[in-house]
């Protein structure tokens, strides 16, 4: 049975969390009620086949960016933290520290987070943004890579879970949680709508980045998961995005 779950992640202001599911055809064909199976395609109308898009993740936003902006800004590179051996149950956290160009000022952070969960496996994502960031005097790589040396660092301090079920409580098992890619104007999509499955939606545009993904044990032999990763040695840190 495919379990699903909504959760809720909270900074300063309450958010609500996401369900969505995905089906297609075994044929391979898509159409309405038959959305495309694999993330970063999407169906040809004429054909009525799944085709891979042409996506570009080496920025959020336009190239060059503008010189001044207000801007929803998504996470993008940074140091993420998250406790990934946790006992059933556990609340996830997660310590970010996210890069953005020194031109940028944050005023402020947001996250949401959701999952599902099939029977034991279940999938989870943390979508953190600034709201309202505003960009001035910016250089035309604001939105993309540019140098590590230059990272301005927004520490943001973000949460997913405790993945269960109502039926079955906390579930013991494995898991994903996913730091996904997202453009400036998806993330504003995702921050404008209560629509979960919208949600799914917006995630799925994109293929998934292993090096976005951390791998998650549920086990009662596991230790407690700590009340926040800002003791890195208590949680698993990836670099993303550089």
């Amino acid at each position: 049975m495919n379990r699903i779950r909504r959760v809720f992640g909270v900074t300063s202001l309450a958010l609500v969390g996401f369900v969505f599911g995905c089906f297609a055809e075994d044929s391979g064909e898509c159409g309405a009620g038959a959305p495309c199976p694999q993330r970063g395609e999407a169906c040809d109308d004429a054909s009525n086949t799944c085709e891979p898009q042409a996506l570009d993740v080496d920025a959020t936003g336009p190239e060059p960016a503008p010189a001044s902006f207000t801007e929803t800004l998504p996470f993008f590179r940074g140091t993420v933290c998250a406790a990934t051996n946790i006992q059933p149950g556990d609340k996830i956290p997660v310590h970010i520290e996210m890069c953005v160009d020194p031109c940028i000022n944050a005023n402020g952070h947001k996250f949401k987070s959701q999952y599902k969960c099939n029977g034991t496996v279940c999938e989870a994502v943390l979508v953190v943004y600034l709201p309202d960031a505003v960009g001035t005097n910016c250089p035309a790589d604001a939105f993309g890579k540019f140098p590590k040396a230059n990272c301005q660092t927004v520490t943001i301090d973000a949460s997913a879970g405790p993945l269960s079920t109502q039926s079955t409580g906390a579930i013991t098992g494995t898991g994903t949680l996913e730091l996904p890619f997202l453009t400036n104007s998806d993330v504003k999509e995702i921050a404008d709508t209560n629509n979960f499955d919208a949600v799914w939606g917006v995630i799925y545009r994109y293929p998934q980045d292993a090096g976005r993904v951390f791998s998650l044990s549920m086990n009662i032999n596991n230790p407690k998961a700590p009340a926040d990763c800002k003791d890195k040695s208590k949680c698993t840190c990836k670099e993303i995005g550089f």
